[in-house]
């Protein structure tokens, strides 16, 4: 299989997750690999109630946009600070979804650049025990969509802002916020 990029200069939300499905359901046999960023937007996972993940007042005042994706995971917030990526392959024999073989060489590149990161639990990239990256999967007809959101330089007093925290992480974790428990890679 060959690996081949889509390159994608569109920052909307919208678009970019309908490239994405379409790629995974339509372009069969080689490995995609897109780049792309978002304007301001919530990415609400498959089985999210969005009622409870999202702070609904600031959002429409700030006019966020709040899109529901095909992958489980948690809601994440992104703007033009951020950069995702997505992994698009055959998934022939998979049963499981596999985290680590398809962050590894997003683990190598970070590292290659100086950036000391470690996968930890199936799909957060750490910096310092705090997220940076929050990771997705999902199989569809043989094929495997792998994306990530990547915090490069996000506003995080917004990102704090937007998103809801559950009680329980904050009760299990002692967190305060949630900037307290992530990071941007730019620093």
């Amino acid at each position: 299989n060959k690996v081949k990029y889509i390159p994608n200069e569109v920052t909307n939300a919208h678009y970019n997750l309908a490239l994405e499905e379409w790629v995974l359901e339509n372009l069969k046999d080689d490995i995609y690999i897109l780049l792309w960023r978002n304007d301001n937007s919530i990415i609400i996972g498959r089985n999210q109630n969005t009622a409870q993940e999202i702070n609904q007042a600031y959002v429409k005042e700030h006019d966020i946009d709040v899109i529901r994706r095909p992958t489980g995971g948690g809601a994440v917030y992104h703007d033009l600070g951020n950069l995702n990526f997505s992994i698009i392959a055959d998934a022939e024999n998979a049963v499981d979804i596999d985290f680590e073989l398809y962050t590894q060489p997003v683990l190598r590149a970070l590292r290659e650049m100086g950036v000391d990161v470690e996968l930890k639990g199936r799909n957060d990239i750490l910096i310092d025990g705090k997220k940076c990256t929050g990771l997705a999967q999902r199989i569809s007809n043989n094929r495997i969509l792998h994306h990530g959101a990547m915090l490069f330089d996000t506003d995080l007093t917004t990102l704090s802002k937007a998103l809801n925290v559950r009680r329980d992480k904050m009760e299990s974790k002692g967190v305060k916020s949630v900037v307290s428990r992530v990071t941007n890679i730019k620093p």
